[in-house]
């Protein structure tokens, strides 16, 4: 268990609230409002995001009071509105009770600012004066009431179903695997001739390659991996190879006044760096390459098979394991069974 996870957890209870592991998502009633707190970039773990869904019959939230909110609540740095959907974004940092202070007070200043101005909690979808409970929908956290949690659960079965039994195309999948490496190539020759073997150049590679063979090929599966995966190799050498030929024409035009086209020089580099005396620095460079390669490949094949994952998922945020809520609340009615 992380750090995080645990002053999330800490988080939860100190403001009595639940935390859901599974989605990283703390959540919980106060004064009439279900609330949402999760952290949109994980990368910022304390960068914390509120979410409700509620509507006034009168008007949406104006300027001056989006203005008068953010000054009168320190931690909040935005708020905002979308149909029924109300967003604030709160800074805080990791100590607990800093933390736990201002998580509080934001919640207690925003339900406060809601109920002042007749904002009752709604469905985010349907926009029925309900009680309301978060869902996963892919990677988006939704306020729904059970009839629609219900609706969008077998409408996104469905999808995943269909999904599953498309067949993935190979061919197309290789075509935009080496669509997406001449990317990768061209940005080796480019750095290659300011003078740099950067990093940049193969996580670009192995990036492209990746969701170059997921576009084109449907989706990016183990066979897919292990096709781009070759195709990366050969295409980091091509570009190796012909960022050391663009070199060599300029040098034998620079020092020795003669003049020698790419297409020529590209087949000769491996005799001209032998002559040169620098096989070790060109199957270096190769090397560093495909080091570069796994560095973009690893983190990318991760965030892929992540995304994928989460095309089509409905879950509901604290009872991903009970499958069954989804059902007895729409046979009830109402969501009070969740």
């Amino acid at each position: 268990m992380s750090k995080v996870t645990d002053n999330y957890k800490s988080l939860a209870s100190g403001i009595g609230f639940t935390y859901d592991e599974n989605t990283n998502t703390i959540y919980g009633m106060k004064n009439g409002y279900e609330l949402l707190v999760y952290a949109t970039d994980q990368r910022y773990p304390y960068l914390l995001t509120i979410t409700t869904s509620a509507r006034s019959a009168s008007t949406m939230l104006g300027k001056d009071e989006i203005s008068l909110f953010k000054k009168s609540v320190a931690p909040a740095t935005a708020l905002t509105q979308k149909d029924s959907l109300i967003t604030v974004v709160t800074k805080s940092q990791a100590n607990q009770g800093k933390l736990r202070d201002d998580m509080e007070y934001t919640l207690n200043a925003l339900t406060a600012f809601l109920h002042e101005r007749g904002y009752a909690a709604c469905c985010q979808t349907c926009g029925a004066s309900a009680q309301t409970v978060g869902f996963m929908l892919e990677t988006a956290r939704l306020h729904l009431c059970a009839q629609c949690a219900a609706r969008a659960k077998s409408e996104n079965e469905v999808k995943a179903q269909k999904r599953q039994q498309k067949n993935v195309n190979i061919i197309g999948g290789i075509i935009g695997a080496v669509l997406g490496s001449l990317i990768g190539v061209a940005c080796i020759v480019i750095l290659g001739m300011l003078g740099y073997v950067a990093a940049v150049s193969g996580i670009v590679m192995a990036f492209c390659t990746l969701k170059g063979f997921g576009k084109l090929g449907g989706k990016l599966t183990v066979v897919g991996i292990i096709i781009s995966c070759v195709i990366m190799i050969g295409m980091t050498y091509f570009g190796n190879r012909l960022d050391w030929a663009i070199q060599l024409t300029q040098a034998m035009k620079e020092y020795m006044d003669y003049e020698v086209g790419i297409f020529e020089a590209f087949q000769a580099v491996p005799t001209l760096v032998a002559e040169l005396d620098g096989m070790r620095e060109y199957i270096g460079s190769f090397l560093q390459q495909m080091l570069f390669v796994v560095i973009g490949a690893v983190p990318t094949i991760i965030s892929i098979s992540r995304e994928q994952r989460n095309v089509n998922r409905v879950a509901q945020i604290g009872y991903l394991q009970n499958a069954g809520a989804f059902a007895d609340a729409s046979e009830s009615g109402s969501v009070s069974n969740f």
